[in-house]
């Protein structure tokens, strides 16, 4: 597998040893590995009975997928990054390489990406098969990058620092509260034109590293139900912090994320096409009879009162909980009054009424 020194430069005899990962090799949840055993099987039966060649694989279990080439592709891209699978993990999550991370578009932020066996990609892929709709060629590896170079792939990965310490004088800088390029640490961008840019990238604080698989095996996010559940449990980490401004980080996350979500589906609302319970057939605007014009059947809308108004109670609640400025709480309340226009019967008038009533 070509590993055969840990970080220190000693031969490689026990099994807490720590090594450096190469930037093109992954280590897979059991779980997933498991999946892509099932698909390895499937593989080697279309190979052997449709195609009529040897098996390739041969997979009895999951060790057996050791050293094979995957390709990882990242949600809402079309450009997948050739791996190579070196082992499992019992945590909920896929560990990679930072460049390999970059190289498919994501940043170490959460998110999902997928893992599928090389010659899956290769034999059941088609365009035939792809959507003709907008974005339909999203999420299929249409490209494939095969030599992952630290200088192509994203720079957000070239500030990554490179030292296994930080030195006095960074903690002595952080009380002048400079920017960041203002203080000397090597990152990736000073390796990019050497060899080096490949090995020894080490890690801060080596000494409390025991194994990736002492972390959390799931994260909380995955295992919190609901959105409330979510960002209740968020704020109330960040009320035990000192170094967090709360209501900045409430004010952040109504603004950027609560109030656009918010509006946004009102409009979409507005704009919403009607689907048949039958045939699933879709109307931009409902038939003079009320119903499907193929079956007969009752049409429904597309867009739920639930999905306009999920994040208003959490918005509001959140300006409350840290008395955030009146004008914030005045726009949660005019897109609040929106909703009730649209869906509640008691903000509608039962009779209407003429401009004489007024005067």
């Amino acid at each position: 597998m070509g590993y055969e020194k840990d970080i220190y430069g000693n031969e490689l005899e026990r099994e807490d040893q720590l090594v450096e990962l190469k930037h093109q090799d992954v280590i897979i949840n059991r779980r997933g590995a498991e999946y892509l055993l099932r698909v390895a099987n499937f593989v080697d039966d279309l190979l052997v009975r449709f195609y009529g060649l040897e098996p390739y694989y041969n997979a009895k279990s999951i060790d057996d997928l050791v050293g094979q080439l995957v390709i990882t592709l990242s949600p809402h891209t079309s450009c997948g990054v050739m791996g190579r699978i070196i082992g499992f993990s019992d945590a909920n999550v896929g560990f990679a390489h930072p460049y390999m991370i970059s190289a498919r578009r994501r940043n170490c932020d959460g998110d999902e990406d997928t893992t599928m066996l090389l010659l899956d990609a290769l034999i059941n892929f088609s365009r035939e098969y792809l959507p003709t709709t907008i974005g339909g060629t999203m999420d299929a590896p249409l490209i494939l990058t095969i030599h992952v170079m630290p200088e192509e792939v994203d720079d957000e990965v070239h500030a990554m620092e490179t030292v296994t310490k930080y030195p006095l004088e960074f903690y002595l800088k952080s009380y002048e509260y400079p920017s960041p390029s203002e203080v000397n640490i090597e990152t990736v961008k000073d390796r990019l034109d050497k060899e080096s840019r490949f090995y020894n990238i080490n890690i801060t604080h080596i000494d409390s590293i025991k194994s990736i698989a002492s972390a959390p095996k799931k994260s909380a996010y995955t295992t919190l139900k609901t959105m409330q559940d979510k960002v209740n449990a968020e704020f109330n980490l960040m009320d035990k912090l000192a170094c967090i401004n709360q209501r900045d980080a409430a004010k952040r996350l109504i603004i950027s994320h609560f109030i656009p979500d918010l509006i946004g589906n009102l409009h979409t609302f507005s704009k919403q096409e009607f689907r048949c319970s039958i045939c699933n057939a879709k109307y931009r605007r409902v038939p003079l009879s009320g119903k499907c014009t193929k079956d007969g059947g009752k049409l429904l809308l597309t867009v739920s009162k639930g999905g306009i108004e999920k994040y208003l109670n959490m918005a509001l609640n959140l300006a409350e909980r840290y008395d955030l400025e009146p004008y914030i709480r005045q726009r949660l309340e005019l897109v609040r009054d929106e909703i009730l226009n649209l869906f509640e019967e008691n903000a509608i008038p039962k009779k209407q009424f003429s401009l004489s009533n007024f005067i």
